[in-house]
């Protein structure tokens, strides 16, 4: 088992994947904005560049003692040409009105070493004036070098010549820059934030925080579709609960189970669309099977099949001992549901009364299944009350929704009273990541099944066809 705080390759590629369009966005919106200062907020300057050759008089020879004076020769030229003298007669020369202190920041003296050669060179906004600059800077450079070293020699090798290009902004390092600059903080965000979710995100998250097993992964629906297995057969999510229903029913199997409880830690795992949709696709086996909802605070079975949640239900068969085939709606030839009714006794004796464990005892005579669709875990005891040895019990986890906190008690609690943990529905899970989990997403198909015929997703039966009553 991996410990807690393993994280593998494949760990980070998923969080890339789910996160990319937060990383694309980050990385582009550094990138336009380098784009947009380079093009057209930040001002071209130029940079124009003169040459001059000094050097001794050709008719003195160089001794060997002075080989090593002639690179403080060059060095001195150097100092010559910046200095401020230089600069007042360049700009004299060139008869502006720009300050020596500002010209004397544009310009720039560059000996080449082993050479006898010297780079003036001279920025502007305005290509011309770089030029006249450079050159400008030169001869007045020359000037002052003859009347300080009347023993040297200074010439001029090469004019500045206009521009064509600016040195900056160098456009295309600078997009570069903000794109590489978006790539860290992108990646480095969507790191920090996954490190600060402390929710169950995947199937690794179950294995390493809670090692139990994986019964179903049901990927997240774009929209909001009830029933989804009737509506949308073909759709992966309906494959999902499809692969999830053979899980299930060979586990339930091996072990004897005929009564399965649904909970989750907190109310956004989606543990009631798991419930309608997995007894949905049970129902399509041709096994026949019974939904209630038990979730007496808030009961949500009735929206999904578009019925209303009448005045009678699970309440009055087990306080009034009503007859099943009096409350409870049939949704197809093999598909009960019996919803909550109006709660008006302290739901957790109610559940935990042995009127409510013999009403499951006949149940489990009459239906091949029955499911419980029960309250959140964390919130209220309503849960472990039904969740005996011979009860299964899957816990809906919605991906991103349950903290592994609540996850790890949830287990706990359901370990306290010994109840049978079938193991883990990943719900919700991001459709990028479900497509590593053999589902092609992509080859989605909307059709509709002939089964709806009504407004509950199923032909409801009439229930005179049902078995013989059994009095509760």
């Amino acid at each position: 088992m991996r410990e807690e705080n393993d994280i593998e390759f494949n760990d980070y590629l998923n969080i890339i994947r789910k996160k990319i369009v937060v990383i694309l966005f980050i990385i582009i919106c550094p990138t336009l904005i380098a784009g947009l200062l380079s093009f057209y907020v930040i001002k071209p300057v130029y940079e124009a560049k003169a040459t001059v050759i000094v050097g001794k008089d050709s008719t003195d020879k160089i001794t060997q003692s002075e080989v090593m004076m002639y690179q403080d020769l060059i060095k001195t030229y150097s100092e010559i040409g910046k200095s401020r003298v230089v600069a007042e007669n360049a700009i004299k020369n060139l008869k502006s009105g720009i300050v020596v202190k500002e010209f004397m920041l544009d310009l720039s003296i560059t000996p080449k070493i082993g050479t006898q050669i010297i780079e003036i060179s001279y920025k502007s906004k305005n290509p011309e004036i770089a030029a006249e600059g450079a050159n400008a800077l030169s001869q007045a450079f020359i000037e002052e070098s003859q009347n300080l070293l009347p023993s040297g020699i200074a010439k001029i090798m090469d004019k500045a010549l206009i521009p064509e290009l600016p040195i900056t902004p160098k456009k295309k390092f600078n997009i570069s820059i903000g794109f590489i600059i978006g790539l860290i903080l992108s990646l480095g965000l969507v790191l920090l934030i996954n490190y600060l979710n402390n929710t169950i995100k995947s199937e690794d998250d179950v294995q390493r925080y809670l090692n139990l097993p994986m019964v179903g992964i049901i990927p997240k629906q774009n929209k909001m579709v009830n029933l989804i297995v009737e509506r949308e057969p073909k759709s992966p999510v309906t494959e999902a609960f499809k692969s999830m229903r053979t899980n299930l029913l060979f586990s339930m199997e091996n072990r004897g189970i005929k009564t399965l409880m649904v909970c989750s830690p907190g109310p956004k795992d989606g543990k009631t669309s798991v419930s309608t949709n997995i007894a949905s696709t049970i129902a399509q086996t041709g096994k026949s099977i019974l939904l209630i909802d038990c979730d007496l605070r808030k009961p949500c079975i009735h929206r999904h099949f578009n019925i209303t949640n009448n005045a009678k239900g699970l309440v009055d068969i087990v306080l009034q001992e009503r007859k099943i085939e009096e409350i409870s709606i049939g949704i197809d030839d093999k598909f009960d549901v019996l919803t909550a009714g109006k709660a008006n006794y302290n739901p957790s004796e109610l559940l935990s009364s042995q009127k409510m464990k013999d009403f499951i005892k006949d149940m489990e005579k009459k239906y091949d299944y029955v499911i419980l669709d029960t309250p959140p875990i964390i919130a209220f005891a309503d849960a472990l009350t039904l969740a005996t040895e011979k009860i299964g019990v899957i816990l809906v986890i919605g991906s991103e929704e349950s903290t592994i906190e609540n996850c790890k008690k949830s287990k706990q609690l359901l370990l306290n009273i010994n109840a049978t943990i079938i193991g883990i529905v990943l719900n919700k899970v991001d459709k990028r990541s479900f497509i590593g989990y053999g589902y092609d997403y992509y080859s989605y198909d909307k059709e509709k099944s002939s089964r709806l015929r009504n407004k509950s997703g199923r032909k409801k039966r009439n229930n005179n066809e049902k078995p013989n009553p059994i009095n509760i």
